[in-house]
């Protein structure tokens, strides 16, 4: 394991919100940001996600159902802020690929990366165009996609600053990113009044909480503008319950976002935020 900084304001001053089993979660004291110190090492992650995505062909369909709602709205979103033109799609932890497949259909080129090697099996028996890499491995070239997506990604990152700058790199210009994230802590905060224990934040797993003002923070500090977040769709899990709750929360937070004009965003449920690339050189 190794000690990190925040990485947003590189501050080394943080307070402790919880343990969940040996990994501790912190909340940066200058701008809030919550992540997991010390995280593991790039290599615990890489063979960690190797039995993290579903195997059986039902648990498979289920995750792809489960998404149907979101990736549609994605699409959505993406091809109003591009216009008519469609281009190249770059999808980063395309899992089974199944957004992928959406956006083919949509007229997109698009293809993917991701770290699970039987994902990517199951997406190539498919006949899409994936491979089991990183970003950083790959070594695209400058200006090479239009539109870059990642569905519950940059929360898993061990450097999403890191990772942000090389995808600001790859982008056209005025490229399009689609990210979509959890927001756990206020959910976390709320069970902690009622003493209620759990383990929401997932780690090792994710190691970044990201609220939309932080990620709106770290996105134009990787060189982003014209950030926009919204509900964005809501998930169908294939549990009674849990798709009930997933509608409830999902519809409530819609309908609060419409009224406030965009303004207010419910806390504690996933979120999907769209930016630009700034034509504006990053250090």
């Amino acid at each position: 394991m190794k000690q990190i900084k925040c990485h947003i304001c590189d501050s080394g001053r943080a307070c402790f919100l919880k343990k969940e089993g040996n990994w501790d979660i912190v909340q940066c004291e200058l701008c809030g940001l919550v992540y997991v110190n010390p995280q593991p090492e790039e290599d615990f992650l890489k063979e960690h996600y190797q039995s993290y995505l579903p195997e059986s062909q039902a648990d498979i369909d289920g995750w792809g159902s489960m998404m149907s709602g979101v990736f549609g709205q994605s699409l959505k979103m993406i091809n109003k802020a591009v216009g008519a033109s469609r281009g190249k799609l770059l999808d980063i932890g395309c899992a089974h690929g199944f957004f992928i497949e959406a956006a083919l259909n949509a007229g997109w080129e698009a293809s993917g990366i991701d770290l699970s090697k039987q994902a990517v099996q199951y997406a190539e028996d498919r006949g899409l165009e994936v491979s089991n890499s990183t970003l950083f491995e790959k070594k695209y070239k400058d200006n090479c996609f239009d539109v870059i997506t990642m569905f519950y990604v940059l929360e898993h990152l061990p450097d999403p600053g890191k990772y942000l700058k090389e995808i600001q790199r790859v982008l056209k210009p005025s490229g399009v990113l689609l990210v979509r994230v959890p927001h756990t802590t206020p959910i976390v905060k709320m069970l902690k009044m009622f003493n209620v224990s759990n383990t929401l934040y997932d780690v090792p797993s994710h190691l970044t909480d990201f609220s939309p003002q932080s990620l709106e923070h770290i996105l134009k500090k990787t060189g982003f503008n014209a950030i926009r977040t919204s509900i964005g769709g809501m998930t169908y899990p294939r549990s009674l319950s849990e798709r009930c709750i997933s509608c409830f929360f999902g519809t409530v937070g819609n309908i609060l976002h419409k009224i406030t004009f965009g303004k207010y965003l419910l806390p504690g449920i996933s979120k999907t935020t769209i930016a630009k690339k700034n034509e504006k050189k990053i250090s």
